[in-house]
């Protein structure tokens, strides 16, 4: 009887580690995908060679991450740049229309690029976090299954003891 438990337990043990290894090898990918991910984005801006090397998993965040981060860059450059007027008229006085333009487009691109920089590290921050989650699972599945193959060289000991137990003795 107890042969047949521990048979079934080594059984039991395998098919869990099966299922914890293959959440382990999900959690991996799922690691690799965001670091690629956040590599791609890490400058505040994304180029066709970015969206060519982004993992499928991540397409769809990376296209709203584009889509968000230039709508609320132009929204903020735009607030700011509204709130900047006065100081920016008192400048521009003593200069020709033609620099007048160039001036505020140099002043307006800045402040859309801070604003894509600052939505950036947002994102940045975002995937640090649950780039540690990730950590933290993969490590608690890591002792999982350490403590899972612990356990089934006790039930291979077991079942080997039980073996010789009901193996027939012949003395001649």
């Amino acid at each position: 009887m107890s042969l047949l438990i521990f048979s079934y337990r080594k059984l039991d043990i395998i098919h869990r580690k099966n299922e914890l290894n293959y959440r382990l090898m999900s959690l991996t990918r799922k690691l690799e995908d965001l670091q690629q991910y956040a590599a791609n984005i890490a400058d505040g801006s994304i180029s066709m060679s970015d969206m060519m090397n982004t993992p499928g998993s991540m397409f769809n965040r990376q296209m709203m991450f584009m889509m968000y981060s230039h709508n609320a860059s132009i929204w903020g450059a735009q607030q700011q740049f509204a709130m900047m007027q006065p100081t920016l008229q008192m400048q521009m006085q003593q200069m020709d229309p033609n620099s007048q333009m160039m001036y505020q487009q140099w002043v307006y691109q800045n402040l859309y690029n801070q604003q894509r920089e600052m939505i950036g590290k947002q994102e940045a921050k975002l995937l640090n976090e649950q780039e540690k989650q990730i950590q933290k699972e993969k490590a608690q599945l890591e002792t999982q299954l350490k403590m899972l193959d612990q356990e089934y060289e006790s039930c291979k000991q077991g079942e080997d003891a039980a073996i010789k137990q009901w193996k027939p003795e012949y003395v001649a």
